[in-house]
């Protein structure tokens, strides 16, 4: 980081991480002669910040030193070797980057073992995205195995992170009718989230997102796969519909409106691509208990397409709905949903040479990720950056790739441990009694409860 804080303007902290362990034989100096290879693959690897602020300039450098480093903890006792781990993996989740002389990515070798080790992959969330992640390290396996003569090399890119980037932007044009959409649906706007903080922390040991895991028995996967195919949608809006039945209950409202995200990367090129693609959406959406949980589901369904087909950048839709929007910048944030529900990035494959197997794990290792250890900690946020940072902890639902399972991230220093573990415990219960029957009216299959989280103000 070359000494920047993190409230420095050219600073970065908000990392996009991925772990994977290396089973066989790994030679650390022909991987960072890979890593070279991949640098000229992708332009965004070589890509800095040649200005900061409202409206930011981005350069491609011709080449650029990656940021490699091989830590050893194979010869310590077991006990120190893990708390190095552990420390080492948790400061690779707040790790900053220095947008002006980039680059703005990292890739740590940690040998555990003689033949065992752990790649993490960090990068500028600005310039990476899930999905990016898995294109990275099957380039970079690629590239290593290239190196030592067991792979040919791989054809070269054909499409550039400026062309996918253009593609999109031809896909969201900037049109009058995009803007009377979002005026007509997101009107009026969420005035804040549905779950209440607790308030704002301002000591100096600030901890950002923890997950609190949850998964859904069999019967529940293998109902969901059957009402999603009745509902002629996905498991994944089926789950989203009965999260917003859930939000609907637990606040005593019919209408709110729900945010998501999606991948951005319509064609089979830009899947090959490193760079952030993934589009916001929001869904406004109406609950009424009298409709069975399948006519749910396909409002979501209808109301997701729609969204879809009127998508355009947040910037763009918070000027629709904001006209000051531009007077807040350079920190400006517009609540454009009440909840926040999204998928994983899909779950990468194992990789298996005759000499290396290669599998993404969680940031505690083989073990899923629980209410423990944050998945992003921040130990030094200036004053007056606090209320920016802390908005990125409000609790939403991230579904697992496969829909087995998921867990909702959320700030524990502004949010209820408590409380999402209720409100985590009743959607596995909802889950389950809407499925047991789709067909009937909610009222039905659901009793009345007493509201447990604040109506949005003023509606």
């Amino acid at each position: 980081m070359r000494g920047l804080a993190p409230h420095d303007p050219g600073a970065a902290l908000m990392p996009v991480v991925d772990f994977r362990r290396l089973d066989g034989e790994v030679d650390p100096a022909v991987l960072e002669q890979a890593l070279r290879d991949v640098t000229l693959r992708h332009h965004v690897l070589r890509t800095v910040f040649e200005t900061t602020g409202d409206e930011p300039l981005l350069s491609v450098r011709p080449d650029t030193e990656p940021s490699f480093a091989l830590v050893d903890l194979s010869g310590l006792p077991a006990r120190e070797r893990d708390r190095r781990l552990a420390g080492l993996v948790h400061g690779e989740q707040f790790a900053a980057f220095d947008l002006r002389s980039g680059p703005l990515w990292r890739v740590r070798l940690v040998r555990t073992a003689p033949r065992e080790h752990l790649l993490t992959v960090g990068f500028f969330h600005v310039v990476s995205d899930g999905w990016a992640c898995r294109v990275f390290v099957e380039d970079l396996l690629r590239a290593y195995r290239v190196r030592l003569g067991r792979a040919t090399p791989q054809e070269p890119l054909d499409v550039s992170f400026r062309d996918v980037a253009s593609w999109q932007r031809a896909a969201l044009p900037e049109d009058g009718t995009r803007d009377d959409y979002w005026r007509r649906h997101l009107l009026p706007l969420p005035p804040e989230p549905v779950f209440p903080a607790l308030g704002t922390p301002r000591g100096p040991d600030l901890t950002a997102e923890v997950a609190h895991r949850f998964t859904f028995d069999d019967g529940s996967v293998r109902a969901m796969r059957t009402v999603a195919w009745r509902a002629r949608s996905t498991a994944f809006l089926s789950l989203m519909a009965a999260y917003h039945v859930l939000m609907c209950r637990l606040t005593g409202q019919s209408r709110l409106i729900g945010g998501t995200t999606t991948l951005g990367r319509a064609t089979p090129a830009s899947r090959q691509v490193i760079g952030q693609f993934t589009n916001n959406v929001y869904l406004e959406l109406r609950a009424d208990p009298g409709d069975c949980f399948l006519d749910v589901i396909r409002a979501v369904h209808t109301t997701m397409a729609e969204a879809v087909a009127h998508n355009s950048s947040f910037n763009r839709v918070a000027r629709a709905v904001r006209p000051d929007f531009d007077a807040h910048r350079p920190w400006p944030f517009v609540w454009l949903f009440h909840y926040w529900f999204q998928s994983a990035a899909p779950a990468a494959p194992v990789l298996e040479y005759p000499e290396l197997s290669v599998r993404q794990v969680s940031p505690r290792g083989e073990e899923a990720l629980g209410d423990g250890p944050p998945l992003l900690a921040l130990g030094d946020v200036a004053e007056e950056l606090l209320p920016v940072w802390a908005q990125r902890g409000v609790p939403g639902i991230i579904l697992d790739d496969d829909r087995r399972g998921g867990v909702m991230v959320y700030n524990r220093d502004l949010y209820d441990g408590a409380l999402v573990a209720d409100v985590v415990a009743e959607y596995r219960s909802v889950v389950s009694a809407l499925l047991a029957a789709p067909d009937r009216p909610v009222r039905e299959v659901l009793p009345a409860r007493r509201p447990v989280l604040p109506a949005p103000a003023g509606e």
